[in-house]
């Protein structure tokens, strides 16, 4: 496959990813805990979409990393700096989903920890772009 495929692969599972995953932290953050319905609106959005457009963006990614990590991306500490929040990103994306199912099957789970994560997931993507864009630390 070319690399202009893997690019939009990653790029358009980024957008998807990181989007899906915000929007349904801040309208998990809006109502109240008793509106379960919601709850299970906005958990099947993260099934349907947040869970496979991120297993797209890392498709992509590893598209593009693999074939080019020994000469272009072994030595970039950018790079490694940008895995590790993606892996941190993911497990934020887990945590969401988690929470998601539990206020789905009536449990008790704060509005404000859905408005805590909004914030997670926006400044680690914020600085996962950062660090694509600006290649800080290039060895």
């Amino acid at each position: 496959m070319s690399i202009i495929v893997f690019r939009y692969l990653h790029f358009l599972g980024i957008t998807f990813w990181i989007g899906s995953a915000v929007a349904v932290a801040i309208a998990a953050a809006a109502p109240s805990p008793l509106e379960s319905g919601i709850a299970q609106s906005l958990r099947k959005i993260t099934i349907r979409v947040t869970t496979p457009a991120m297993l797209f963006a890392f498709a992509g990614g590893f598209g593009m990393l693999i074939p080019n990590f020994a000469e272009l991306y072994a030595k970039q500490g950018w790079m490694h700096t940008k895995l590790v929040l993606l892996l941190v990103l993911a497990g934020a994306t887990g945590v969401l989903t988690g929470k998601l199912r539990r206020w789905a099957e009536g449990q008790e789970v704060s509005p404000a920890a859905f408005g805590k994560l909004a914030w997670t997931l926006s400044i680690l993507a914020v600085l996962i772009i950062t660090l694509a864009i600006f290649r800080p630390f290039s060895g």
